[in-house]
């Protein structure tokens, strides 16, 4: 524990047993975080071994095919919207008042 932070913590009219406690929690969840972080290491064989998987699946040519597949999906997909919209505007204008 810092001093300068105890002094501020009990400048600020905190109890010291509180600013004791409040630093001890702050402390022990920045060494909690130091754990969850990576080394360079750690991400380089990280991304080799995710090179390997990605080169070992897709081919440019299959990632193209999924290309083409998708686009036709989402063009399916942006008529079957537009056909349902003039479907609920022709509704809501032959049948005013209902």
């Amino acid at each position: 524990m810092k001093a300068s932070s105890l002094d501020i913590l009990e400048k600020a009219a905190l109890p010291p047993t509180q600013s004791h406690a409040i630093l001890k929690v702050m402390e022990s969840e920045l060494a909690a975080s130091h754990e969850l972080l990576a080394t360079t290491a750690e991400l380089a064989a990280f991304r080799a071994e995710a090179n390997a998987r990605f080169d070992a699946v897709a081919t440019k040519g299959e990632l193209q095919a999924l290309g083409s597949k998708l686009s036709w999906v989402v063009l399916t997909c942006s008529f079957t919207q537009l056909a349902f919209l003039a479907g609920m505007v022709y509704f809501l204008y032959a049948h005013p008042g209902r």
